[in-house]
């Protein structure tokens, strides 16, 4: 590495990675939902910083394209149906940037800042997922997104959608990590 990164390869320890991980992805989502794509360049520097300091560069990379993308079709095709209306889409997707940049920076929080939902059950786990569709509804009040449906309708919706992805996503990680540990 040379040498101007090198005060940026600070070690930490998993914990304390975890930590900076979560409390990066709350400041991340508020930053994005309040100022929107007046904040990419903040929020780039922050996931770059956070790339650099990740313990396991493989696995945040695989993260980043499986959740990151999972999450960006999901809204895309969330806003192409009508359910979301954002306001500036980024290029040819119907999100806008800052909701890429969320994405990015949920994908590589969930597998280490998240990762203690991974010892509850699948029920706790889809009502974590539910809770954590609420965030739209914060994003809605906070005029970063709007409803083409009543919100009552749509919360629902999303609560069930993420009641469904949030443990999806650990088991599969649960059975991907198996698979890696048979082959080493």
């Amino acid at each position: 590495m040379p040498k101007y990164f090198a005060a940026f390869a600070y070690p930490l320890s998993l914990k304390q990675f975890k930590l900076l991980n979560i409390i990066s992805f709350k400041l991340l989502w508020f930053i994005l939902v309040v100022f929107q794509d007046n904040a990419a360049v903040p929020a780039i520097i922050v996931l770059i910083v956070l790339n650099l300091w990740h313990p396991n560069k493989d696995e945040a990379w695989k993260s980043l394209v499986v959740i990151a993308f999972t999450g960006i079709a999901i809204d895309s095709i969330l806003s192409l149906s009508g359910v979301f209306n954002f306001a500036n889409p980024f290029l040819l997707l119907p999100i806008p940037l800052w909701l890429i940049l969320l994405w990015l920076a949920f994908a590589m929080t969930l597998p280490y800042g998240f990762s203690f939902i991974k010892k509850y059950t699948i029920t706790v786990q889809a009502i974590i997922g539910g809770l954590a569709s609420f965030s739209y509804l914060i994003g809605r009040n906070l005029d970063a997104v709007s409803y083409s449906y009543s919100s009552i309708a749509t919360q629902f919706f999303l609560i069930v959608l993420w009641g469904f992805l949030v443990p999806l996503y650990f088991i599969l990680e649960k059975r991907r990590a198996s698979k890696n540990a048979l082959l080493f």
